[in-house]
């Protein structure tokens, strides 16, 4: 695995490349507007992936900084995933056990339930897969995002601006995401929404479990796993989408209109 260095290494080739480009084709002998625009433009271009590449470690820190400020800990984070993971696994095994006693029992009142039982298994096996998705993504981000941050740099060091669009939107969704996601808790906590607390269903026994799960563990877990989780992400995904913006020059828009309230 390639190291930030040896990317920003390459990326401080491809920006003294950029420059020079531009002063080669400043000095041509040609009177022509468009081909001077170009030179002026890499020369400027090269300037900035070079500055780019200086504060690379400020970045960094400034993220960092930005996320204790707002109180996000990734160590939390990932303690606060595991927790819900934990009690959806022990939601599922409850579902799956009341299933199996079910398929088992010759009470006709039991039988009944059976179906809406395995749907429900086969909803919360959903729910765990989601989880399970949310962990990886900050794993990655956690990991890699210093990573993606010099391979952006690198995109934008590219000569005539072939990858400036995408090297901003590394950056924008390194940063974004490196500072937002682990606040994701304290969002959801800020709504009232407490997976933790009101996650586990209140009767055990066949049917009041089907009854407790359908008012009141389903809602939590498809509001708090589900559709907050996903408005949150749609949420850091356009402040990334901005910040790349900004930060390759150019505009950026998602592809469809988004209301959040």
């Amino acid at each position: 695995m390639y190291s930030p260095g040896d990317f920003l290494f390459i990326s401080s080739s491809l920006a003294s490349l950029t420059y020079f480009i531009g002063t080669l084709i400043m000095g041509l002998p040609l009177p022509v507007y468009g081909v001077k625009k170009w030179g002026t433009k890499l020369i400027l271009d090269g300037i900035y992936a070079t500055v780019l590449i200086n504060i690379y470690a400020l970045i960094i820190y400034a993220s960092q900084y930005i996320g204790s400020i707002l109180g996000a800990s990734w160590p939390n984070f990932f303690s606060w995933l595991y927790q819900i993971l934990q009690v959806q696994i022990t939601v599922s095994t409850l579902v799956k056990t009341a299933y199996v006693a079910a398929s088992f029992s010759d009470d006709p009142g039991l039988s009944i339930l059976m179906a809406p039982l395995m749907s429900l298994f086969s909803l919360l096996s959903g729910l765990i897969a989601v989880v399970e998705t949310i962990i990886i993504l900050s794993y990655v981000v956690y990991d890699y995002s210093g990573v993606f941050i010099a391979i952006g740099i690198l995109f934008i060091s590219l000569p005539f601006r072939i990858g400036r669009a995408i090297g901003g939107a590394l950056i924008g969704f390194s940063i974004v995401f490196y500072i937002g996601l682990p606040y994701l808790a304290t969002f959801l906590s800020q709504l009232g929404v407490n997976i933790l607390i009101n996650g586990v269903p209140s009767n055990t026994n066949a049917g009041g479990l089907v009854n407790s799960m359908a008012t009141q563990v389903v809602p939590i877990y498809v509001e708090g796993i589900l559709v907050m989780p996903s408005a949150y992400l749609v949420i850091l995904s356009g402040l990334a989408l901005g910040l790349g913006s900004a930060i390759s020059g150019s505009s950026a828009r998602l592809p469809f209109p988004i209301e959040i309230f």
